[in-house]
């Protein structure tokens, strides 16, 4: 075992340096060592089974990324596997494929990602950051990020009208306009799955993928009680729909969803 450990240590470390490559040099995924790093980390592959998706926060992404890395690896996870260092998972990065524009270009990888009503992922949002958290260094960094009080509960109102001011460049990726999130303007996908249809898709997915899935192979993770899908004419005012209609026309017209 500690053979295995510092093998993997080794290994990690040089996926780590890759990254740092990546994202530090020029390349087409980015005008910024930020943006590339938000690339190169939302982006997960497996050459073994021939498929990429892009993360997109509040659309199942802790389900997704929990589920398709763990088939990855038959679910025998690394040692020192950490959920968001992505350079200790088996699911690959950008920065690990030699010549990651042309797998792009390959037909053979299936290339897919998840999207979700603007309404329901922004009250998604809002319920989980805003109301349920409250305190940490991530509440106080979020409220920073938008130059809102701390010092005080955020309503739903003041939140969106806080983030409808934001360029989309420096929009938190909890709430960025998923065009973005999911690099719209930089990959071609073969499917583009809805949030309310991945119930009924998923299972169908893992089996064309991951063939030898079992049944139980979806790891499910952070579901509140009540959905926000039930919640948008609690949440939502006429104002608050125009407002929201406005500031993420891109996700309404991409994915086709009613305003």
């Amino acid at each position: 075992m500690a053979r295995f450990s510092l093998a993997q240590n080794a290994k990690n470390l040089g996926r780590y340096l890759r990254r740092a490559r990546f994202v530090m040099l020029p390349n087409p995924y980015g005008p910024t060592p930020i943006l590339r790093a938000r690339f190169n980390d939302a982006v997960f592959i497996s050459l073994k089974h021939r498929c990429l998706f892009a993360s997109n926060e509040k659309v199942a992404n802790s389900t997704l990324r929990a589920t398709f890395q763990s088939l990855e690896c038959d679910g025998r996870l690394p040692p020192h596997y950490k959920p968001f260092k992505r350079w200790t998972g088996p699911l690959l990065q950008p920065s690990d494929i030699a010549d990651f524009p042309v797998l792009l270009t390959e037909s053979s990888i299936r290339k897919f990602c998840v999207v979700r009503h603007p309404y329901t992922r922004l009250i998604s949002c809002y319920r989980d950051k805003f109301e349920r958290e409250r305190k940490g260094a991530s509440y106080r960094r979020k409220v920073r990020e938008l130059g809102l009080p701390l010092n005080r509960r955020v309503g739903f109102a003041e939140f969106l009208e806080a983030i409808s001011k934001q360029r989309q460049e420096l929009m938190n990726s909890h709430w960025r306009i998923q065009y973005y999130n999911v690099f719209m303007d930089m990959m071609r996908y073969d499917d583009v799955i809805r949030y309310e249809q991945l119930p009924a898709r998923l299972p169908q997915l893992l089996m064309d993928l991951y063939p030898a899935a079992k049944a139980d192979a979806v790891l499910s993770r952070h579901r509140h009680e009540q959905s926000s899908d039930e919640l948008v004419e609690r949440y939502f005012t006429p104002a608050l729909k125009a407002l929201v209609q406005k500031s993420y026309q891109l996700d309404f017209e991409t994915f086709g969803y009613a305003m």
